[in-house]
Parts: C-alpha cells; sequence; structure tokens
C-alpha cells in the first residue's frame, strides 16, 4: 500500500465520526472502511442517532475468499417526554463492538458456499461487560451464480442468526438478483428488496427496504414508576426501511453517499426476561443517513 493511500486511511480512521449497520446487509462489499451517520429525528417522541464504523479486509486465494472485519457503532437515544414517567438514562448511549469472519468456497456448477461468524457485544456499558452483553450471530448460505450475454445473475439461499430483525433469533436468507442491462440492477429477496442504476462510472443511485434495528443489554439498575428495579433489561428497536439513496465516487478511492428513508412498522420497547416491560408504541418515522466510503483494493 502506498504511503499516499495509508495517510488517507489514517485521516478515515481518526478525524471523522462514524457509523454502520448489521454487517450481513453488506456482503457485496469487501476491502473497505465505511463511515457513517444516521438521524431519526423522531420516532413516537424519541430521536435516535447512530455514528459508526466499519472496516472490512479480504484475502483473496486460488479458489476461495477469506475475510475479516470490525464494526463499531455508537446509538445516541434521546426519550424527550417519556423521561417523565421513567429514568431512560440508563439507555441514552448504547456500544456495540462486532468482530466478523467470513468464508466463500466455490462448489461444482457455478454454486458458491458462504459463511459468516459475527459476535458482538451490546451494552449500555454501564458495568462490566458478561454474557449477556454477547450475541454470537452468524449466517450460511449458497449462492448460484449464471452469465446470459455478459449479464450476472444470482441465487441465494440460507439462514442466519442474529439481531438483524430485532431480538436475537433465526431468520431466513433467500433472494434473486439480476443484472438487466449494463446500468440497472435488481434483487428481491430478505433481508434485503432493492434496484440499483449506475448513470455513469462515478454516480449511482438505488431504492431499497431492508431491515433497522438495535438490540443492546443494560446491566445496571433501571427503575419502573412502581418503584421496581431490574437489572439485564434489554432495549430492542426494530422497524423496516424504504430508503432511496446516492453514491458518488469522488475518486477511485473514495465514496459518499446520502440516503433519505421511511421508517415502517417501528417498535420501540424495553424487555426483561423476554417480558415487556415499556412499550413506545409503533410509529412511521424518516431518516437520514450519510457516509463515506474508502476502498483499500484501489493503489
Amino acid at each position: 500500500m502506498s504511503k499516499h493511500t495509508i495517510h488517507y486511511l489514517a485521516f478515515s480512521l481518526v478525524s471523522i465520526m462514524s457509523y454502520g449497520q448489521e454487517i450481513f446487509t453488506t456482503t457485496d462489499m469487501e476491502d473497505f472502511v465505511a463511515l457513517d451517520y444516521e438521524i431519526i429525528p423522531n420516532s413516537k417522541d424519541v430521536q435516535l442517532v447512530d455514528k459508526s464504523l466499519t472496516v472490512d479486509f479480504s484475502s483473496l486465494l486460488d479458489k476461495s475468499a477469506i475475510g475479516f472485519g470490525l464494526n463499531y457503532t455508537h446509538n445516541s437515544i434521546d426519550f424527550k417526554d417519556h423521561s417523565l414517567y421513567n429514568d431512560f438514562s440508563a439507555f441514552e448511549a448504547l456500544h456495540t463492538v462486532q468482530l466478523y469472519a467470513n468464508y466463500k468456497q466455490p462448489l461444482k456448477q457455478n454454486w458458491d458456499l458462504n459463511v459468516a461468524f459475527a459476535p458482538y457485544i451490546s451494552s449500555t456499558l454501564n458495568e462490566n461487560i458478561s454474557s449477556d452483553d454477547l450475541v454470537l450471530s452468524y449466517e450460511v448460505n449458497f449462492v448460484k451464480n449464471w452469465e446470459k450475454d455478459g449479464l450476472k445473475s444470482y441465487l441465494k439461499l440460507g439462514a442466519g442468526y442474529g439481531a438483524l430483525f430485532g431480538a436475537p433469533n433465526f431468520y431466513p436468507l433467500v433472494s434473486y438478483s439480476s443484472q438487466v442491462n449494463e446500468k440497472f440492477r435488481y434483487e428481491i429477496g430478505i433481508p434485503v428488496t432493492g434496484a440499483y442504476y449506475n448513470f455513469n462510472d462515478k454516480s449511482s443511485v438505488h431504492i431499497k427496504a431492508e431491515p433497522e434495528s438495535i438490540y443492546a443489554n443494560n446491566a445496571s439498575a433501571f427503575f419502573l414508576n412502581n418503584k421496581d428495579v431490574l437489572y439485564n433489561s434489554k432495549l430492542e428497536f426494530k422497524a423496516v426501511k424504504l430508503s432511496l439513496g446516492y453514491k458518488f465516487h469522488l475518486d477511485s478511492n473514495w465514496a459518499t453517499y446520502f440516503n433519505v428513508g421511511y421508517l415502517t412498522n417501528s417498535e420501540l420497547r424495553i424487555n426483561n426476561n423476554d417480558n415487556k416491560i415499556y412499550d413506545f408504541g409503533s410509529d412511521e418515522a424518516l431518516t437520514v443517513n450519510v457516509g463515506l466510503r474508502f476502498n483499500l483494493n484501489k493503489k
């Protein structure tokens, strides 16, 4: 890596506040640094701000690929008028640190096997870290690739476990993607459905539907208005995000993007031992996301 590239990378890591999302929604990316900021200004009188950094490194071999990376996300939550009824100060700052590794192995007849393991800690960090803060997320899928007239398509079949849809659980990974022409591609499935259009080598737009979620443990005391005290309570937020995004390549290394989204079927609650303790209700909300990405593959 050139000295010029190292300076760019150092600037990205040290100088910019950032954010991220579940790594399983970005498995088509490799060798990058992504910096993101997202704000949900008002959902049931609650404001959420997410800042995150994702660093991914992949090592390509002759017949397989091994990748690994790190994600850190900081969630800031303003409970506004809800704090008049309960003290939610313990949940105002959430921290998620996720390590992940993935393995790709080509099989016969253009099938690939993909395995990813991504344990992470998601916590208020108000007390010492324990097993209640740990989520062992993973996924396994098979991908069939084919090409016609130079246009690529694939079918993905598999399953995963993690907090992609709220509280940790199993979920399917089923999607079909087809490149209609050199500029347009669409994808239908779970967890992501979308359409992607490239204007040229520098700019592109997309429309996507995908899950949005937060799941974190609070080991410290949570005081209810009836004076009950709970420990290891969980904050769970889940929604479906419909977004319109624009991406622009500044040069061969740098890209920036801007997304406007609409959250539907959103739910925010506090749980304890799988029991709902406080429900903020369900609401729709707007979200704005900006980010910067640095491609480590380019020289």
